[in-house]
């Protein structure tokens, strides 16, 4: 059976500007150029015949210049692979584009912002793409006819599969790809990987970024591998991110101290990411109820987590804690307040809105109940 082996990435979006990781951004910028270097050196190391680059190599035409060389050199490098690219909304094909005015590798592909059809006669495979010419590409049908012949087909774009029509990033329909005449269709442009699924007779999936860009993309990420053929496909996903963004909800209630609640965090850290648990970014919220809940200042915690770990930022939802029945015996307008709250309870023991109202009323006797930006 005749089949090909390929890569299937995306979304790397070298050149991003980090500011947020402080002292980190500049070293974390190359980090994600060191990232393509991975995929590169793994399609030399594991025989991969075609790589799929389907947008958004770069985060912008503007930034991209610094890493351009190195780009360009590492698909130089990796000289067995064919590598196809379609520009993205993001380092669209015009006039600034690092792809314009040089000389590419001989093993690139850069496709126009029309579509276009390159054959491989050695590998019998043909890949059809089209750049994105400007920051937004309105939809277009594909009106190729392809040859029935046995060539395996690969179709690569950066698109926005079932969104609106109006959508300004290349919107495609379940229509298109059923009608494209794809054995496999490579997307990029939305950030988290799909699963590899058939409409009509063409296998397509997103492959998501090969690393997070923040915390709305958290957990590993990487790139599809695996082998096409006009039966089928068998593609795997292969890690490659150096990092990953992390979103940890942490229970601090039986802390004492902002000390004993670092402690906390590192051993929960440690525990779910193992050793390598220093390296991630995280986004840490603090839960629970403690009596000690004045004790526990969010800044003081975040000025011990953060020599500990690459980076850190907390969210504090944390509540107090309070020894009901004493409060309850007080002779005020809190005691009578905690009181009937408590008899409620008694009387309506699953109703946990009664519970959160008790707690939000003691939180505003003791002022604490204010705007919270977090």
């Amino acid at each position: 059976m005749h089949k090909v082996k390929i890569l299937h990435t995306a979304d790397l979006h070298i050149g991003a500007e980090m500011s947020y990781l402080g002292t980190n951004a500049e070293s974390r910028r190359y980090e994600n150029l060191s990232v393509f270097k991975s995929i590169t050196e793994y399609c030399t190391e594991n025989n991969i015949e075609i790589c799929l680059i389907a947008g958004d190599l770069f985060d912008s035409n503007s930034s991209a210049t610094p890493f351009a060389d190195s780009v360009l050199e590492y698909i130089s490098l990796a000289s067995s692979t064919h590598f196809f690219y379609v520009a993205g909304n993001h380092d669209p094909l015009d006039s600034s584009s690092v792809f314009v005015g040089r000389q590419l590798p001989s093993n690139l592909i850069v496709f126009s912002e029309n579509f276009e059809i390159k054959e491989i006669p050695e590998l019998k495979v043909r890949v059809i793409g089209k750049s994105f010419k400007h920051s937004f590409m309105a939809a277009e049908n594909f009106n190729k006819v392809l040859p029935l012949d046995d060539f395996i087909n690969l179709f690569v774009l950066h698109a926005d599969f079932e969104a609106d029509s109006s959508s300004p990033y290349n919107p495609i329909t379940r229509e298109f790809i059923e009608g494209c005449s794809a054995d496999y269709l490579a997307l990029g442009h939305i950030h988290k990987r799909s699963n590899v699924a058939k409409i009509g007779n063409t296998y397509t999936a997103y492959c998501g970024s090969p690393e997070g860009h923040g915390f709305d993309e958290l957990g590993v990420k990487g790139a599809y591998v695996g082998e096409v053929s006009k039966e089928g496909v068998d593609l795997s996903f292969v890690k490659f991110s150096k990092r990953i963004y992390c979103l940890e909800e942490i229970d601090i209630s039986s802390a004492s101290s902002a000390q004993s609640a670092t402690e906390i965090i590192i051993n929960k850290l440690k525990s779910s990411y193992g050793e390598a648990f220093r390296n991630n970014l995280y986004k840490i919220i603090l839960t629970g109820r403690s009596e000690n809940y004045k004790n526990l200042n969010k800044s003081e915690i975040l000025s011990l987590l953060t020599p500990e770990l690459y980076f850190v930022k907390i969210k504090n939802e944390l509540k107090p804690d309070y020894n009901l029945e004493e409060l309850k015996n007080e002779i005020s307008l809190k005691g009578l307040f905690v009181k009937n709250l408590l008899n409620k309870i008694q009387a309506e023991p699953d109703n946990e809105k009664l519970l959160d109202a008790l707690y939000l009323g003691l939180e505003a006797f003791e002022g604490e109940v204010a705007y919270n930006e977090d």
